[in-house]
């Protein structure tokens, strides 16, 4: 089994059947395309997103059902993405698909979660995508109630 060595988070092992194809990466990080989800007990419900081409890179995550259990957002036609979204309504339960935020944790303010570009994993197609919203409805520094989320994980 692989194991990516992320700088000070030690080693995550995965199998290759749970590499996401992000055909376009993520913004900052085109030409980085494949990413695990990982997953570890004591940092729950937060995920990390890693790349398995450099596995310095990666995002620290959490569901947005979590942060915003109302949460949706709207793809007109010609919005869909390389990734395979279609036009439509995607919610923070959209059944097979998990809608993740990624954390920016500041050293001298308060966590914050993007709202406007989530991330969307179709872990059936083993694919993702970040989706950059236009407008202002949700905001790239949605601060993080540590309460709800550590509620929700018990």
């Amino acid at each position: 089994m692989p194991t990516l060595a992320c700088p000070d988070l030690g080693g995550f092992d995965f199998r290759e059947e749970e590499i996401l194809d992000f055909p376009d990466g993520l913004p900052a990080f085109e030409t980085l395309r494949r990413f695990v989800l990982a997953r570890r007990d004591e940092f729950a419900p937060f995920m990390f997103l890693i790349s398995v081409d450099s596995p310095a890179v990666r995002f620290i995550c959490v569901p947005v059902f979590l942060l915003d259990p109302d949460y949706r957002f709207e793809l007109a036609v010609g919005d869909e993405t390389a990734a395979g979204l279609e036009a439509g309504t995607y919610a923070a339960a959209s059944g097979n698909l998990l809608l993740l935020a990624i954390v920016t944790l500041p050293n001298s303010a308060p966590a914050t979660a993007n709202l406007a570009s989530p991330v969307v994993v179709d872990a059936r197609r083993r694919s993702g995508v970040q989706v950059i919203l236009p407008g202002d409805t949700h905001s790239h520094v949605t601060p993080l109630r540590p309460r709800a989320v550590v509620e929700e994980s018990c």
